[in-house]
């Protein structure tokens, strides 16, 4: 009677083992199934803002002789200085890079009109350095000159979702997309001007039945990529 009793026992924890099994499995399986989120990609097919051709032949000439490759995007702002500074949005990459990516380029104009490349700062897109944003007009300060423009964006879905949260007190006017994000859904990250004069990025979030949400709007601290 004791050897049938362990038997039934024996049989039971094997049962119990089997299911605990087949259960990790499909519990395995499931998690296999969910939507992963991926890395941030960069976006490379913007459309150029227009630019003066004052703009265009100063930024176009100081490059020449920098030794990188690099789109110009547009202008973003200007600094009174002992002359001017001038904040350019470009695609490209750095004599020494290999990889092309989104950076700050900051010109100098002296007094005389002599122009120079002051620095070239790359740009993370998953840590854009932030700050408040600035008063119009403050001296010394930055002073956005890009306007951006609406439908700027060149992919459509995320010109679609961005149109959608595109609602607040502050209008946003895209300077360009720089990047997307797959998760169950996507989400974006795009450079704008603010109708209040400053620069932000702006990161929003597309569902897949089209719903779209802002994520975040944060004001670009323009004097951290010029150092």
């Amino acid at each position: 009677m004791r050897k049938i009793s362990m038997i039934i026992t024996s049989l039971i924890c094997a049962v119990i083992i089997s299911l605990v099994f087949i259960g990790g499995k499909a519990e395995a399986a499931s998690n296999d199934n969910k939507p992963k989120t991926g890395d941030w990609t960069l976006f490379t097919d913007n459309t150029p803002c227009m630019m003066s051709e004052e703009d265009s032949t100063r930024i176009s000439a100081a490059l020449k002789d920098h030794g990188g490759n690099f789109d110009v995007l547009g202008l973003v702002a200007t600094q009174v200085v002992s002359g001017t500074n001038y904040m350019y949005l470009a695609y490209g990459k750095e004599a020494n890079e290999a990889i092309p990516r989104y950076y700050f380029i900051k010109l100098y104009s002296d007094t005389k009109g002599n122009n120079s490349i002051a620095s070239v700062a790359s740009i993370d897109v998953t840590n854009i350095q932030t700050g408040t944003p600035i008063g119009k007009g403050a001296t010394g300060a930055w002073a956005v000159r890009s306007s951006g423009k609406p439908g700027m964006l060149s992919d459509q879905s995320a010109q679609e979702s961005f149109d959608a949260v595109n609602n607040g007190d502050v209008k946003f006017n895209p300077v360009a997309l720089l990047a997307t994000q797959p998760v169950s859904g996507t989400n974006y990250k795009a450079l704008c001007t603010g109708s209040d004069k400053n620069l932000y990025v702006i990161t929003w979030y597309a569902d897949l039945q089209g719903n779209a949400s802002l994520t975040s709007a944060e004001c670009v601290n323009i004097g951290a990529y010029t150092k």
